[in-house]
């Protein structure tokens, strides 16, 4: 064996060795993956997966805690849930229309020009009978002499005359007075052609209704021809209520069912018709179908137009009921307050029935024995935390008590007292405010050398869109106090903070609400 083949031969078993150690190498780092990574998943299963969604499918309770203090400043008050008996009344807005089959067009009976119009203006009342034009016509005055012509010759008619002339004598003057009748001339009228020596040369038009005139088509001078409108005449002893009543509560309406009509203009009074018409169709604008309600409208009380309060009734039941006051709407869903142990109130959605009167009837959410906010509950729903905790609107939650920020603790020593004053007081929102602060030992002496600062703080209020609003101001002493100005942001209640230290010690703090006005 050469020395060129020694070479080769060891390089090759060297080669082998290499890659049998990489392949076992590669083979065993496969085998312990799927280890390692069951050991990760346990490791963060254990320590909880931070960027996994929390409480998935869960509900976070939301409670408030308010001090009685707290809750006769917000004038709060509770009320039960009970059965009580409520009328299942639809409360809507309806509007004033001109009934459709009391409406009357007063037409020319003959063609024409228009002499005199004795109606001048809408609006103006019309009675049956009572004359609204006279129209000239060349076929009346033909017709009127005819008429005339035709009198005259049955007189001249001797009383030997053939039986056969007297009767179509008699004939033709039936034929003229008929014709005269359909143009529209009256008893009165055609007697007076018959005892005239005048040719008759127009017809006076007269309303055959009562009414209100509702649109005047003609004037004076103008050329009509015959059947053409003159007048259009609403009957309005009798109107139509439009209610517009949404999908839901039309299973409740019913043809027949009588309906209360109340009007703004005529305080105490309510009128009563009947719902005569129910639209088969939904407007899909709106979600809702029309209501037509018939009614008598004597005295002219109700005018087209005019907007009206409608309840439809449908019998009354015993249910659970609360004050309509205690009910916040989001117009996603519908919630209240209840009212718990030791001042703790939790939000709860609930699912309302039927209103009557001030109370509301419940479906879903409640049990009878439980007491909801009735009064206040605006106000402490104003103060829902972004994050969907609470804190209270004087500092009263636990969740703002627990807030170091605003909590301050209790001071290290109760040998101090603190006092504080504003000028102006109360305060006024966006404009300085003097505050002076007086801090005294237990012996009365001013303790001169502490630090002192105020703070101003408006919690959030997601309800009303607004952030927290908060501003710190560090008081110096003038020789009688500690003073400084101030801002109040806005108008509104704001917590007050008062905060004395020295050498690192809380000395005294104070906490209070001022109402910015």
């Amino acid at each position: 064996m050469t020395n060129r083949e020694r070479v080769l031969l060891i390089a090759g078993v060297l080669f082998g060795i290499t890659l049998g150690s990489l392949a076992v190498i590669w083979v065993r780092g496969r085998a312990t993956q799927p280890e390692q990574q069951s050991a990760v998943s346990a490791q963060a299963s254990a320590a909880g997966d931070l960027s996994a969604p929390q409480n998935a499918g869960g509900t976070q309770s939301e409670e408030i805690e308010l001090s009685k203090a707290e809750q006769d400043a917000i004038g709060l008050r509770i009320s039960p849930v009970a059965l009580r008996p409520i009328a299942e009344e639809l409360r809507t807005v309806g509007r004033v229309e001109q009934a459709e089959s009391q409406l009357t067009t007063i037409a020319a009976r003959v063609g024409g020009r228009i002499e005199k119009l004795y109606i001048d203006f809408t609006g103006q009342p019309v009675k049956r009978g009572q004359p609204i034009a006279n129209i000239y016509s060349p076929q009346v005055v033909s017709s009127a002499e005819e008429y005339r012509l035709a009198i005259r010759a049955r007189k001249n008619l001797g009383p030997d005359a053939h039986p056969q002339a007297i009767a179509q004598g008699d004939d033709l003057i039936q034929a003229s007075r008929r014709r005269l009748e359909l143009w529209g001339f009256t008893t009165k009228q055609i007697d007076e052609i018959t005892n005239s020596d005048k040719p008759q040369v127009s017809v006076t038009t007269y309303s055959t209704v009562n009414g209100v005139i509702t649109e005047r088509k003609v004037a004076e001078g103008q050329y009509v021809q015959e059947g053409e409108a003159l007048y259009s005449v609403s009957d309005l002893s009798s109107v139509w209520v439009l209610a517009d009543v949404y999908e839901a509560d039309l299973h409740n309406i019913r043809i027949g069912q009588v309906a209360r009509i109340e009007v703004e203009g005529l305080p105490g009074s309510v009128l009563r018709g009947t719902v005569s018409f129910i639209d088969p169709s939904v407007k899909p604008e709106t979600r809702t179908a029309s209501v037509r309600i018939q009614l008598s409208n004597a005295g002219m009380k109700l005018r087209p137009g005019m907007f009206v309060q409608v309840l439809l009734g449908s019998g009354s039941s015993k249910q659970l009921t609360i004050p309509r006051s205690a009910v916040l709407d989001t117009g996603e869903n519908k919630f209240v307050y209840i009212a718990k142990a030791d001042g703790i109130f939790e939000k709860r959605v609930i699912e309302a029935g039927p209103v009557s009167g001030e109370l509301i009837g419940i479906r879903q959410g409640l049990r009878q024995g439980e007491s909801v906010v009735a009064n206040g509950a605006f106000l402490i729903d104003s103060q829902t935390r972004v994050s969907g905790g609470m804190s209270g609107m004087f500092g009263g939650s636990k969740g703002f008590e627990n807030d170091k920020s605003t909590s301050g603790g209790e001071p290290a020593s109760a040998k101090y007292t603190l006092n504080l004053r504003f000028e102006p007081d109360p305060p006024q929102g966006e404009k300085p405010v003097r505050v002076f602060v007086d801090l005294q030992d237990e012996a009365g002496k001013p303790v001169t050398d502490a630090s002192v600062a105020i703070t101003f703080l408006m919690p959030a209020m997601p309800a009303m869109g607004m952030a927290e609003m908060r501003n710190t101001h560090p008081l110096t002493w003038d020789g009688k106090h500690y003073s400084g100005e101030g801002k109040v942001q806005s108008n509104g209640s704001w917590i007050v903070m008062v905060d004395a230290t020295r050498g690192g010690q809380r000395l005294a703090w104070k906490r209070t609400q001022i109402t910015a006005r």
